[in-house]
């Protein structure tokens, strides 16, 4: 099911900018295609590395992080998207190892709670072997 969403997304990626008329032909993943440098209008609608094309043209540098939904609104490359991935890896990371720490430390305050009350309410033993309850004849 995944697999044939993909492909349907794939394509009409591929389809989409036909059907509007822009940068149809080009490939800018072709070593041959000239790329933008940032700050500078993109007649092919190319930029460089680090820089994605706004709205107006002009290829401006990528900001990954600057909103929380700043990728929805913009095209956003991978670069982006793996670092919004290390970004919640490592929270996810820091999260279990947090919990991990708080675990631990419950783990260790029941333990002495637990060794403490057990020094506290030690049972009376008698060692004399004399049964208080009971008299000898």
């Amino acid at each position: 099911m995944l697999a044939n969403l993909l492909t349907l997304g794939t394509l009409l990626a591929h389809i989409v900018p036909r059907i509007l008329g822009q940068y149809a032909a080009v490939n800018c993943s072709d070593p041959l295609t000239e790329v933008t440098a940032c700050g500078r209008f993109s007649p092919n609608g190319c930029c460089a590395k680090g820089c994605v094309r706004n709205v107006r043209g002009r290829c401006v540098q990528e900001q990954c992080t600057a909103s929380w939904s700043g990728w929805l609104e913009r095209p956003v490359t991978m670069s982006c998207y793996f670092h919004w991935f290390l970004l919640i890896f490592a929270g996810l990371i820091t999260a279990i190892m947090l919990g991990l720490v708080a675990c631990n430390a419950a783990f260790e305050v029941r333990r002495y709670l637990r060794q403490r009350r057990v020094e506290r309410f030690r049972r009376f033993r008698d060692l004399s072997g004399v049964s208080i309850g009971s008299t000898q004849c």
